[in-house]
């Protein structure tokens, strides 16, 4: 059931989302399909998300090239929120951030890395439809970046971050960032080459991590700027 849905979503590059108007009390709870559990709690001005999944795979099963789980909130209008990393592990799910929306749905999406700014075409999980008169169903655009070209890179032996910091520089790379955006794809080169030199110096997580995050966000910023002057 699970793959014969994605499969859809990449046909049609639309999904319904439940949407939720968070009241001024009250714990809400939503069900996640096609398995899981959402808790959502308005504080303040900030809607405070927890998401629990009995049943998740390694994002690869979902899609080729992809290394990680995005928690999206997505308001009425279509404007999306990344709101963090699922974090997955021994086939369950957990997450829990924030968004200052009061009205959304929630989509968990299989990313090449967790600094995308929009969701791919490859949804897993969304909020489902319900009786519960505070929500409403609406289409949301996804899949807006294709993906097609971006060639698998082994984890093995390496931190998840170091795979998505290899996978971002690549999506930079194909979409010709060194000529469209070279500062930033000259910055997003000077991060990895750090990375690499500390991968070979076997050095550890908490010095490795800032790193390969310092490559992530620039070769992500370097894609943006590319994508910008190709539109």
């Amino acid at each position: 059931m699970i793959v014969l849905s994605l499969a859809l979503f990449l046909l049609l590059g639309n999904v319904d989302v439940d949407v939720v108007t968070m009241p001024l009390t009250n714990d809400v709870k939503v069900v996640l399909a096609p398995s899981g559990r959402v808790e959502l709690k308005r504080e303040g001005t900030v809607s405070h998300v927890r998401v629990d999944i009995d049943r998740v795979g390694p994002p690869a099963n979902a899609a080729p090239a992809m290394n990680t789980y995005v928690v999206w909130a997505v308001s009425p209008e279509g404007a999306f929120d990344n709101l963090g990393e699922l974090d997955a592990g021994g086939g369950k799910g957990q997450f829990s951030g924030t968004t200052r929306l009061t009205e959304f749905g929630l989509l968990i999406t299989a990313e090449p890395h967790y600094m995308v700014d929009r969701p791919s075409a490859t949804v897993v999980f969304r909020t489902q439809n319900s009786l519960d008169p505070r929500r409403k169903t609406t289409s949301i655009p996804v899949g807006a970046y294709d993906y097609s070209m971006l060639k698998p890179i082994s984890g093995a032996g390496v931190h998840a971050s170091v795979t998505q910091a290899r996978t971002a520089f690549q999506i930079a790379q194909l979409l010709g960032a060194d000529q469209l955006a070279p500062q930033e794809f000259r910055n997003a080169q000077v991060a990895m080459g750090s990375l690499q030199e500390l991968l070979m110096r076997a050095a550890p997580l908490d010095i490795i991590w800032p790193t390969a995050n310092e490559a992530i966000r620039w070769s992500e910023k370097a894609a943006e700027v590319a994508r910008g002057k190709k539109n």
